[in-house]
């Protein structure tokens, strides 16, 4: 069963409208957008799966900085690897996200659903790269809204998602989602 019909698929953004729309974090965006690179490794990854004609469905919204981070190295790879990706807002869309919550109880977000070029389910991968969860994981749970160690604690936690950020990006989490895709290809057969 498709994730969401073709006609349905066809109604999400394409990269540059999400970007050009943005309300939040665009220059942010647009700055890794046009500094990824890809190692040849990378390349030649990228260039077999181009006659499959891949789909991939993105879950984001303007406000979220790990969107901001990784969804321009998406736009980036789909590009190389010549998939049709499509932008969804989570909040509009909430009939797609519960299918992939994270954990089975959370709408993370950035979440990237692959398909095949019929829209049938591959694999998906959310909402952090795994080192940037791994740093982040001892800070978890951060205190409440309100609470008086809210502010220091999310401060910390927002430096040690941008150093664990700074050590992936771009190759770490291009090979992360090289890794998902190929992963889902092969089970496929």
């Amino acid at each position: 069963m498709p994730v969401v019909s073709a006609e349905r698929f066809a109604t999400g953004l394409t990269w540059g409208e999400y970007l050009a729309g943005a309300t939040q974090h665009q220059e942010r965006r647009r700055e890794i957008y046009e500094s990824v690179t890809f190692t040849p490794e990378q390349r030649e990854a990228l260039a077999a799966l181009r006659p499959l004609g891949l789909k991939v469905l993105v879950l984001e919204e303007y406000w979220c900085g790990d969107a901001a981070r990784t969804g321009p190295v998406l736009a980036r790879m789909a590009e190389e690897a010549g998939m049709e990706a499509r932008w969804f807002f989570r909040d509009q869309n909430l009939d797609i996200m519960d299918q992939y919550l994270e954990n089975g109880t959370s709408r993370a977000i950035p979440c990237f659903v692959f398909m095949t070029r019929d829209g049938e389910y591959l694999t998906h991968w959310g909402s952090r790269p795994r080192a940037v969860k791994e740093a982040a994981r001892p800070l978890l749970p951060l205190p409440p809204q309100g609470d008086p160690a809210r502010p220091a604690a999310f401060e910390r936690f927002a430096q040690v998602l941008g150093e664990a950020y700074d050590k992936v990006m771009p190759h770490g989490v291009i090979d992360e989602l090289l890794e998902y895709v190929n992963t889902a290809l092969k089970a496929k057969g």
